[in-house]
């Protein structure tokens, strides 16, 4: 077989761990990959240990250098250069499960060449620096019943459910092609920068397949992730939202109002939990400006489709930081861990209240 996937690794004063990162693709079952790593202005030993491993291994490695631009201008620079017909995204803190490229490989193997998947979603294993322990994905019971195989292929119109998926795009191995043709670039300058391509690709994706038995190795508690920053990189959840929002109008898809709703809401809380208090007061305004313009049939449709598929409970979480936020006189709420505490317990002594009368 030629080279199926090239690896683009952006690296960004990862000195630390980007080893352990390309080592897990070289030691991979079989040779049918290419790795692009892009250095994004490390200030570091990052560059040094990369451009190592280029001179190393010639034939599989190319050492790219940019100034900093982020994670999505690392992406792009690394997709302007692939040759190969799928890429994958590998975070530097993160690494591949050896038999990645072989098993995709074989699933790949009973398609023709225009028959082939725009996608290919696999599902990762977390790995917590703090405790050395292995957990398995988010979502893994909800993609093994949408992929009830290695190679089980679905086209998202029909499957909503996969829209629900967790957004990282380092579980999507897509198509070169693909990407050329509906002229895809990651957002630069933000952070979140996966979770508007999330829903752009499956909404343009007619063949989407999954491989449940192989993936990588997923990086948290690491000091300095992005996932763990509490200043006024969490207002650029603001930009990533009005994105969300703009997708939903132009799509004109009624069936993406709930998988959309349900990640900004669940972002939204959780930066609004994770920002610093001057942050979080100005997060929460900004938030309020968008939560006031929305259709009045998104909530409506939040609320009966999250009673379908959820628990009363965390159905009703879902309109009721709707509602807290929509109307400022409930602001209060976010503003101290306390009052969110006690709302929460008034809601669940609600719920119990009803389940007992009837």
């Amino acid at each position: 077989m030629k080279e199926t996937i090239t690896f683009i690794v952006p690296a960004y004063n990862a000195e630390s761990t980007i080893r352990q990162t390309i080592d897990s693709i070289l030691c991979q079952t079989t040779e049918n990959y290419r790795v692009l790593i892009v250095d994004d202005g490390s200030r570091d030993a990052t560059g040094a240990i990369s451009r190592q491993y280029a001179a190393d291994y010639p034939d599989k490695i190319t050492y790219l250098y940019q100034d900093n631009k982020g994670l999505g201008g690392a992406r792009n620079l690394g997709i302007e250069k692939v040759e190969t017909g799928y890429l994958s995204f590998l975070d530097s803190d993160d690494w591949l499960m050896p038999d990645y490229v072989e098993r995709i490989g074989t699933c790949l193997e009973k398609y023709k060449e225009g028959q082939l998947p725009e996608m290919i979603l696999v599902l990762p294993v977390i790995y917590d620096e703090r405790s050395r322990r292995y957990s398995d994905w988010y979502d893994k019971e909800r993609f093994e019943q949408i992929f009830h195989e290695d190679g089980a292929v679905i086209n998202p119109s029909d499957i909503m459910e996969v829209y629900q998926l967790e957004v990282s795009m380092c579980r999507k191995v897509v198509r070169a092609d693909f990407l050329r043709k509906i002229s895809f670039r990651f957002r630069e300058g933000i952070k979140w920068e996966d979770v508007v391509p999330h829903f752009y690709l499956l909404s343009n994706c007619h063949f989407c397949m999954g491989i449940i038995n192989t993936g990588f190795y997923y990086r948290i508690g690491v000091r300095g992730q992005i996932t763990a920053s509490r200043g006024r990189e969490r207002l650029d959840f603001i930009t990533v939202m009005e994105e969300l929002m703009s997708f939903l109008t132009q799509c004109g898809n009624e069936k993406l109002i709930f998988p959309v709703m349900r990640v900004i809401i669940r972002f939204s809380v959780w930066c609004i939990r994770m920002a610093d208090c001057d942050v979080r007061v100005e997060l929460v305004e900004r938030l309020h400006q968008i939560y006031r313009r929305m259709p009045s049939v998104y909530p409506k449709i939040l609320w009966q489709e999250a009673k379908k598929q959820y628990p009363l409970y965390d159905a009703m979480q879902y309109l009721m930081f709707w509602i807290s936020i929509r109307y400022p006189c409930f602001h209060f709420i976010w503003k101290d861990y306390l009052w969110q505490e006690i709302c929460s317990r008034i809601v669940k002594k609600m719920l119990h209240a009803k389940e007992r009368v009837s």
